[in-house]
Order: C-alpha cells, then structure tokens, then sequence
C-alpha cells in the first residue's frame, strides 16, 4: 500500500515508531543514530503520554460528547469552532474546488475517520491530521466532527504533522522542502538520509526539494505567495541560466514570474523565457541609399545601389543602354588594372 493509499490508522501506527524514535526535548537538537526502535501504535503511546504528569488526564477534557472505540480510545465530537489550525502545517495553499469535492464526500458518506487534535492550554483542540477535512466540513455547514485526541508536546506535535502531511497529502515541492527543512532545524534529522527516514520517503525526494532554498530570496519570497509555482525541475533550469548569466539576476527573477501566467510551462520552454532577454540582438544592417548620377542639366541618368557584393546600375529611360553598358565595362577595366588580388588557388586534377 502507497502513502497516498495508507489509511489514518495505519498512519497512526508507522508515526508512533518516529516519535518514540525521536527523543523529547524542548530545545532543538540532533540526532547522531537514525532513528530505530519497534513498532508501536498510537494507542499505546497515548497511553505512555497520558501516565506523564505534565499532560492533562482524560477526566481533564473539555465537556464534549463522544463513543468508545474499539482500540479502547475514545473518539470526540469536536465543535468546529474549537478547531484551529497547526502552527507546523506545511501545506500553504487549499484547492477550493477539491474542499468543496470533499465536502460532497462528506455529506454523501459521512466521516469515515476521525481527524487527529491536541488538546491546548487554551481550551482549543490543535489539528494533527484533518486539516482538510475541518475546511471541506465548515464549507458544507457542519457544526462538528468526530476527532481522536491524542496528548503530543510541542516537538512532538510538529513531528506528527510533518509528517502525516508529507505522507497524505499532494504537497509542492516547496511545501515538502518546508517540512523537510523544518525537520532539519528542529533536531528530527541532522542529515538529509535521516529526513528520508523520518518521513519514509527517499533520500533523492528529500535532495530535490531541499534544492529550492538555493534559489535567489525574491524567488522564495515568490514560492511563499505561489507554493506550485516552480517545481525542481524548473529550479534547476533557473539555477542553469543565472549559472551562466550571474550578472542578470534581477532579469530572470523578472522572467520567472511569467510562470503565474503561464503555469504549465515546461522546462524546455522556461529555459527559452529565461535566456531570451541575454540573446544577441541581429543588427539589421540598413540597405544604403541609391546614389544619382545626373546628365548636365542635372536630370537622373543613372541610379546605383549597392547589395551586398553586387552594384546594380538602373538606366534612366532616354539613356542609350549599349553605350552605358560599354561606358561601365571601361570605367572597371581602367579600375582592375591598377588592382592586384591575390591569386586564386586551382584545384589539382587527379587522374584515374
């Protein structure tokens, strides 16, 4: 079963290994060994959590109403006010039309299962994994949703929605390098090997979208606003052209924002955009003015224009041609013998 495949619960279960995996601590700090230890579900980390005594008890919830589960956890009936967002969600931008196709899902099937929460200081209930899900059901008018609340520090909160994120939903490529970059600052991985394992992807994934924050700040700053904007594939041919263009930055930052217009644009014809503005302009060489030459009486005789290597006489009408013709083939002789040209080689003949 794929990522995009695997259900919450078996989510659930492959993120309860990274975070026992992954020691607590409220400073940022490194790992020296990847991360390892046996599976263990969430229940039985939420049953760990909840004997430490600087988390609430069960019986410290808020009043709402809920159901037993099968694994023995309860499953929450959450108002939808109460519900805010996770500060380490790395997911910038909603498809409004995909909410609105998952909130007819929603009405037609109802919730087939829980979103995850944390309880806050505040009262308010932190998601984990729904953040979808809580928009689509706001859009079609639901009051509430069903939600399992777990009991998560800080790091381990950022962590489980890092990577629940990473592995359910179709983030950018700079949302992903946001997750993978924040796992980097925040001590999960101190190498882009252990942030393929930490989020179960590979080492490659992890290179790639970690090489957008090589780009120009401008370009960042673009990504922020626009997260789908330029993929790896196009950042490597930006990165290709203000290689060869270093002194053109602003120009090709410039050029990049015709991707917001232009969104399908492929590599091949970015890189064409981006390097258009260095070609060599063709200098069209002005062709030169016919020259007049005058009888006595100061009428055009003769208009003479010159192409490339060629000189073209016009006669004017009332001119004898003929004597033109061998009034011009003179003027060159005269001129020829007081040339000297170099010779021209023949080309030897061989014989058979």
């Amino acid at each position: 079963m794929t990522k995009h495949q695997q259900s919450e619960a078996d989510f659930n279960a492959s993120l309860a290994e990274r975070l026992r995996a992954t020691p607590r601590a409220t400073a940022p700090m490194h790992m020296n060994d990847l991360p390892s230890g046996p599976s263990k579900s969430l229940t039985d980390l939420l049953n760990d959590n909840q004997g430490r005594g600087d988390q609430p008890s069960r019986n410290e919830l808020p009043s709402v109403s809920g159901h037993a589960e099968s694994d023995g956890m309860a499953t929450r009936h959450i108002p939808l006010h109460l519900i805010v967002d996770s500060p380490y969600q790395p997911r910038k931008k909603y498809d409004e039309s995909e909410l609105q196709l998952l909130g007819e899902t929603l009405k037609g099937r109802g919730q087939d299962e829980p979103i995850t929460v944390r309880l806050l200081d505040s009262g308010k209930f932190e998601l984990i994994a729904g953040h979808r899900r809580v928009r689509a059901a706001r859009l079609i008018g639901w009051s509430e949703l069903d939600a399992r609340v777990v009991r998560l520090s800080d790091r381990e909160a950022c962590l489980a929605t890092l990577v629940h994120n990473e592995s359910n939903v179709k983030l950018s490529d700079y949302e992903r390098g946001l997750a993978y970059k924040t796992a980097l600052s925040e001590g999960y991985a101190s190498t882009q090997s252990e942030v393929a394992t930490v989020f179960g992807c590979t080492q490659a994934r992890v290179s790639q979208c970690l090489s957008l924050f090589d780009l120009p700040q401008p370009l960042l700053d673009l990504m922020a606003k626009y997260p789908e904007l330029i993929t790896y594939r196009k950042a490597r041919v930006i990165k290709e052209v203000l290689g060869k263009h270093p002194a053109g930055e602003d120009t090709i930052i410039r050029a990049v924002e015709a991707l917001i217009d232009k969104p399908t644009m492929d590599q091949s014809e970015l890189r064409a955009v981006l390097l258009k503005p260095f070609e060599a302009k063709r200098v069209r060489m002005k062709m030169p003015l016919p020259r007049t030459i005058s009888d006595k009486n100061g009428e055009s005789a003769f208009r003479v224009q010159l192409k490339s290597r060629d000189i073209v006489i016009q006669v004017e009408d009332g001119v004898d041609v003929e004597l033109a013709l061998q009034s011009a083939l003179t003027a060159l002789r005269e001129l020829a013998g007081t040339l000297e040209l170099p010779k021209k080689v023949k080309a030897a003949k061989t014989g058979d």
